[in-house]
């Protein structure tokens, strides 16, 4: 695919130019092309500043200027354009696209990075008209060649577009004694140079904290893109959403949320997992009539007790104590009373009867009538339940709750393509999207490193310094299979270090969870968070064992583990048993 640079269309993009923007990201099989959208050049060569809307660099061919433009339709008449609605109709758009290719001639030139040969050719394309809207009054006119104009008919074939213009380019110039063509010149090297040299003032500048907030703000943008959905639905009372991971649920079930607090009701936000009822709170903040807390804790309210018994098994949090707290709650109704019930990771709670009756009497009523609800879940994390005992959690809510409607959310809106096609490769099956929002020109992937000679400290320390370099400590989570004890970096912890290596992992490791640290996990506690980078350790033989004695599907928790990371996944692979050829 080609490289955009930004990977989103800039703020105050127009709609051609997203037009055009959407149209060359989708290029496939040019790896080595580079896009660069909405280039402001300061160093103009013939007005005070410019702007480039599009420069694409390729390979073997050459330089392509491009000016977007959206008019109603096109006139040209002995040498006069008329562009229909646009802010100066008459204004000639080549003249333009000149300016910023002499501009981006000079500039190169003087850092000596053009020969002089290099095919650097201009197109402007109309995306809101196609060719037959365009009058060209006359044809002969030397002014310009029809073949440096694009059109709506076009954005379906980009890639076919730009080497048609720079190959038509070479063609009439090759034959021109005072032009020099070489495209093949042109090379990916010098490609990725160029690109440097037009766009490197703007990376200098931004600091790695700038680009966090960068990133951060855009990825507000595509949640925010998802709340459409709420709008479709807000007229049903009762909702399921059901959709992979990264689609947004935790985000559609905290904005449910505060479209029930502006409605007055008082909401519950809950889920069975702590560590992400602490990312709801953080979602949803502080409102007057909203609750968050994992489902444990509000049963601990409800029978009086500070925590858990010391020495709690499965059967005290699925069984014994969600029967008391359902108990109190038939004593004493009005200690429930919400009038808006959100749970997200349904599928967590779904095959437990006693936990679904007291979510129904945390209403007041014992029943889902007159109290909004919205669940979401995924049914492919079921890593919390035998895979014996795995259910299908809507097929259930809607036993209950009859006139349950199920929303499919399928769009991506977490992680960048380029890791989520890695991720279907390992698991050898697809996530289920059918769109990535994420830009799929953002950088990120999968990586896997092989633990040599049982060091798997040593592996861990050269994973996290090449994660350091782009993301901040508290942006990268380790996970394994293991609980803290029996996880690597649990043991490491736990004695003294043997290397150099092991001193710099626990310097990062130690005080985990402040800020300039690295968090560590288990895949469990982790299930339903996500992390900008993630590291995956512990995945050998023993976990396997260890998973299969669990009763649990060993690819289930590698889905789980390996869509927690939102830009980049390291996986440490250990050498298998020669029984196992698998991860």
């Amino acid at each position: 695919m080609v490289r955009m640079i930004p990977p989103y269309p800039r703020e105050g993009a127009n709609s051609s130019e997203r037009r055009i923007f959407d149209a060359l990201e989708g290029i496939q099989e040019r790896d080595d092309w580079i896009a660069i959208h909405s280039l402001g050049i300061g160093r103009h060569a013939s007005a005070f500043q410019g702007e480039a809307d599009f420069i694409v660099l390729v390979p073997g061919r050459g330089i392509l200027v491009i000016e977007a433009k959206s008019p109603a339709f096109v006139e040209y008449k002995a040498g006069d354009w008329y562009l229909d609605r646009v802010p100066q109709p008459q204004k000639d758009p080549l003249k333009q696209v000149d300016g910023v290719r002499r501009s981006i001639r000079r500039h190169l030139r003087d850092r000596d990075l053009l020969a002089g040969d290099e095919p650097i050719a201009r197109l402007v394309w109309f995306t809101s008209i196609s060719r037959h809207q365009f009058e060209n009054k006359t044809p002969g006119d030397l002014q310009f060649f029809e073949w440096e104009l694009g059109w709506r008919d076009d954005l379906s074939k980009p890639a076919w577009l730009v080497e048609k213009t720079l190959d038509e380019y070479h063609q009439w110039y090759a034959t021109v004694d005072e032009v020099a063509s070489n495209p093949s010149g042109f090379t990916a090297e010098h490609a990725a140079a160029v690109a440097d040299a037009l766009v490197s003032d703007f990376v200098a500048k931004q600091t790695p904290e700038e680009r966090v907030r960068e990133r951060r703000a855009t990825e507000i943008k595509l949640l925010a893109s998802q709340e459409v959905v709420l709008e479709l639905i807000e007229t049903n009372d009762h909702v399921y959403f059901e959709g992979p991971a990264g689609t947004g649920k935790s985000y559609l079930i905290c904005q449910s949320a505060r479209r029930f607090n502006r409605e007055g009701r008082t909401t519950l936000v809950t889920c069975w997992n702590v560590l992400m009822a602490d990312e709801l709170q953080q979602f949803v903040g502080s409102l007057p009539n909203v609750d968050v807390a994992d489902l444990n804790s509000i049963m601990l309210r409800l029978v009086g007790m500070p925590a858990n018994p010391p020495d709690a098994q499965t059967e005290w949090y699925t069984q014994e104590l969600p029967k008391r707290a359902l108990e109190v709650l038939r004593d004493k109704p009005h200690l429930g009373g919400y009038e808006a019930i959100c749970v997200d990771e349904f599928q967590d709670i779904a095959g437990n009867i006693h936990l679904l009756e007291v979510l129904f009497a945390l209403a007041g009523t014992g029943h889902p009538a007159g109290t909004r609800l919205v669940f979401a879940g995924d049914t492919r994390q079921q890593i919390m339940r035998r895979a014996a005992e795995h259910v299908e959690p809507f097929a259930i809510a809607k036993s209950l709750v009859p006139d349950l409607v199920h929303v499919r959310v399928r769009r991506n809106c977490r992680t960048v393509p380029g890791l989520t096609s890695a991720v279907e490769s390992t698991l050898g099956q697809k996530l289920g999207y059918t769109r990535h929002r994420v830009a799929k020109s953002v950088p990120g992937g999968l990586t896997k490193i092989d633990i040599v000679g049982g060091n798997e400290t040593g592996a861990l320390a050269s994973a996290l310094r090449g994660l350091l370099q782009e993301h901040a400590p508290e942006d990268i989570v380790v996970l394994s299979p293991f609980a803290a004890k029996r996880s690597l970096v649990g043991r490491l912890l736990a004695r003294p270090e043997k290397s150099q290596d092991e001193r710099w992992l626990r310097k990062q490791l130690q005080a985990e969870g402040l800020p300039g640290r690295i968090r560590w996990r288990s895949i469990f506690k982790f299930k339903g968070l996500e992390a900008d980078a993630v590291v995956l350790t512990d995945l050998d033989d023993d976990a396997k064992d260890f998973i299969a004695s669990q009763g649990l599907e060993w690819k289930d928790l590698l889905y789980v583990a390996l869509t927690r990371a939102k830009y980049r996944c390291v996986v440490l692979k250990a050498e298998a048993r020669a029984s196992r050829g698998e991860m």
